[in-house]
């Protein structure tokens, strides 16, 4: 197959989408990304090898000035896009308003569609295009009636089928200087890290003596000078993680709930406390926590609620429960697809051959 896979914005949307086109690649399909000229995926996708192609595409979000502008840059790319989608078999989009014009031109082409959905709330982009796909693929149940579209199947996250390969390795712990054989806390707030999570975390290290356990916190690079005067024998503050492989080796993650984080934690059962970030569309990340929370495999402090005392109190009380732990991560095992990705290459490799 010739297939075009549509996806930007955030690591939420390009990095599930790049595990899937090596996967499609490894079957022997050829695989390009579109994706916009000014996020994030014009740098990620192309560094790691994979074709790519760029539209000039604005966001929808901002006043009427900058909706229009978008409407405008929607319609020009969908014309470019006619053209670019000839002699293509499939095109994927993954939600994030670049697919819309992706999506919409692959239809006029009368050329095969599949949506993915990552989050539990169905995005703008995607509610928009859910009747014109052939398939569509949810991460969470609770996205499913979301979609009027008939045909849609559960089957997850790529993103999971990463870290179900990632092996337990408490050598990154003693690598930062730290105990491999004391409880750990990995505290990781995405890429870009949090200004408001990061004051109430360092209000919580002041409050902290003779503490059991012990804590690796990833700021990004942005915030990292604030924090790294914290780094002491049991704090250990660093820019970044490789996130699976850390969460593998640690006891317990205190993190955002962002699409790629959940898929993770629950193919790797992580035992976590998850902050949901207020300040994203349609608050999906509250939406992503509640599906794990509903089902005890989470655990939820909502940053309205957050303080240093109520984070030191639901670290140290779960580090201490063996019981709740295990539960946890019975749980969050439970809701793993551990053959997402042959699945979905195997339901796209049958939509093709219908």
């Amino acid at each position: 197959m010739q297939i075009i896979i549509a996806t930007g914005g955030s690591g939420g949307h390009i990095y599930p989408a790049m595990t899937l086109g090596k996967a499609l690649e490894e079957k022997g399909h050829k695989v390009t990304f579109i994706g916009s000229l000014d996020r994030m995926e014009k740098d990620v996708i192309p560094q790691s090898g994979e074709a790519f192609i760029g539209l000039d595409v604005k966001t929808t979000r901002g006043g009427i000035i900058q909706k229009f502008k978008s409407l405008f840059s929607i319609y020009r790319a969908y014309h470019r896009c006619i053209k670019l989608l000839e002699g293509q078999d499939l095109v994927i989009g993954f939600g994030n308003y670049i697919s819309v014009p992706v999506v919409l031109a692959a239809k006029k082409r009368g050329i095969k569609i599949v949506i993915h959905e990552q989050n539990s709330f169905v995005g703008r982009a995607n509610r928009m295009l859910d009747q014109k796909a052939d398939l569509i693929i949810a991460s969470y149940a609770e996205s499913l009636d979301q979609f009027k579209n008939p045909n849609k199947v559960l089957l997850g996250n790529p993103q999971s089928s990463v870290a179900l390969k990632v092996k337990e390795d408490r050598s990154l712990i003693s690598d930062l200087g730290l105990d491999p054989n004391k409880k750990t806390v990995l505290m990781f707030l995405g890429s870009l890290g949090s200004e408001s999570v990061q004051k109430v975390i360092l209000e919580y290290f002041d409050s902290l003596k003779d503490q059991d356990h012990q804590i690796i916190y990833a700021t990004g690079d942005k915030h990292y000078d604030k924090a790294k005067g914290y780094d002491s024998d049991k704090i250990k503050i660093v820019k970044k993680v490789d996130g699976a492989k850390m969460m593998k080796a640690c006891d317990l993650l205190v993190s955002r709930a962002g699409a790629t984080t959940l898929a993770e934690i629950v193919a790797l059962g992580t035992v976590s406390i998850l902050i949901p970030s207020p300040y994203v569309p349609n608050n999906h990340q509250y939406h992503n926590a509640m599906a794990l929370c509903d089902k005890k495999a989470a655990l939820l402090l909502e940053e309205k609620d957050l303080n240093a005392d109520r984070l030191k109190k639901m670290i140290e009380d779960t580090l201490k429960n063996d019981k709740l732990c295990k539960e946890i991560h019975d749980n969050a095992r439970s809701l793993s697809n551990d053959h997402v990705l042959e699945d979905i290459v195997s339901r796209i490799e049958g939509l093709w051959k219908r």
